[in-house]
């Protein structure tokens, strides 16, 4: 992995809680979409962060970050890119990226700010030409948490191939979406998820619970891709 400092182009709060950072590295970086980097706090202490981007050509990265004051873990990266205008990162980081090759139909579920997983790999399937159905579910607690929904909206009107299902768990009597538990409305929608291409970012307890119900619909356990399955 390279070690490289980046400077904090862009630090802006995109919903309650929600961040959205742009670094630009000092020097040329190298990954594949739904990689991941890891922040340098220290030599003991490095902390993961999913890449919201494809490699572009001004090398930027960027980051949705999830911190509140009672999430110090990500509330102190914040505060030192605030303080320092810079970061150490190490990157890439990650095998679960977009397999570009697979002509297989692919779901995308991401819970929270794992959506910046997923937003990667749509991206870069979209600047290459969508030539197969993508199915992109996203759940959050909150429908203001959905803060990228109409660029998703967007994406989706523009790509015929591309279908956007929003979940909101706790959905208040104006919202007019899915309510719910994401994996839940993937089981819902899908017969079987034999023959797809499945990318999971979020939690790794939500990750963990979608693995099982997936294998119930027939999911191949080759096809099934996130970070999470490294660890659990």
């Amino acid at each position: 992995m390279q070690k490289v400092t980046c400077s904090v182009e862009a630090l802006e709060e995109m919903a309650d809680t929600l961040w959205y950072v742009r670094l630009k590295p000092a020097q040329t970086v190298d990954f594949q979409s739904g990689q991941y980097l890891l922040v340098v706090m220290a030599d003991d202490d490095k902390r993961p962060f999913s890449i919201a981007n494809m490699p572009n050509e001004q090398g930027t990265l960027e980051l949705h970050i999830g911190a509140s004051p009672d999430n110090s873990y990500a509330m102190q990266v914040l505060t030192r890119m605030q303080e320092q205008g810079q970061i150490e990162v190490q990157l890439p980081a990650g095998k679960a990226y977009l397999r570009a090759e697979s002509r297989h139909p692919v779901i995308l579920m991401a819970g929270g700010t794992g959506f910046a997983y997923t937003r990667a790999i749509l991206q870069k399937m979209l600047a290459d030409g969508l030539h197969k159905p993508v199915f992109l579910y996203w759940g959050v607690r909150f429908e203001d948490h959905l803060y990228a929904d109409a660029e998703m909206k967007a994406w989706a009107a523009e790509h015929r191939e591309l279908t956007y299902v929003p979940v909101v768990q706790n959905g208040n009597e104006h919202w007019q979406g899915r309510t719910g538990l994401v994996h839940e409305a993937i089981m819902e929608d899908f017969p079987s998820l034999t023959g797809y291409d499945v990318y999971v970012a979020g939690r790794f307890e939500m990750a963990g619970v979608a693995r099982e119900a997936f294998k119930e619909k027939g999911v191949e356990a080759e096809r099934l891709f996130g970070d999470a399955y490294e660890f659990i």
